[in-house]
């Protein structure tokens, strides 16, 4: 069954990249290029999942995600921060902000599916 899923990414090339590989596995790829587009995409058609980028101009991934948590309808919503900051102290901080899981930049494409996958299942 396709599901619907945000890519938030600054970066053009790797926001296409992320889309076409979760196109190939049968799954609708919404887009936004920062947090803020990003909260109007999910306000607007209720991903099943979302990936979002932590270093981005205007709203960040993680003033995003507070956004998301805080958001009555959207706040269950599976997310996945996907991020080139990889510190033990960054991952730590993005999971104690709410995220569901936490992959460092660059992703293998098997890695990111596989967490694509396992958080879907578990938000059904």
């Amino acid at each position: 069954m396709p599901h619907k899923i945000l890519i938030i990414e600054d970066q053009a090339t790797m926001r296409r990249n992320v889309a076409l590989m979760l196109q190939l596995e049968g799954h609708t790829a919404l887009t936004a290029a920062n947090g803020l587009e990003g909260l109007e995409t999910a306000r607007r058609e209720h991903p099943d999942l979302i990936l979002c980028d932590v270093m981005m101009p205007g709203m960040d991934g993680h003033a995003f995600l507070q956004a998301l948590r805080e958001d009555e309808a959207l706040k269950s919503t599976p997310f996945i921060f996907l991020s080139a900051k990889g510190d033990r102290a960054d991952v730590r901080e993005g999971i104690g902000l709410g995220a569901d899981a936490y992959l460092i930049k660059p992703v293998a494409r098997d890695a990111l599916l596989e967490a694509v996958k396992c958080h879907l299942k578990s938000s059904t």
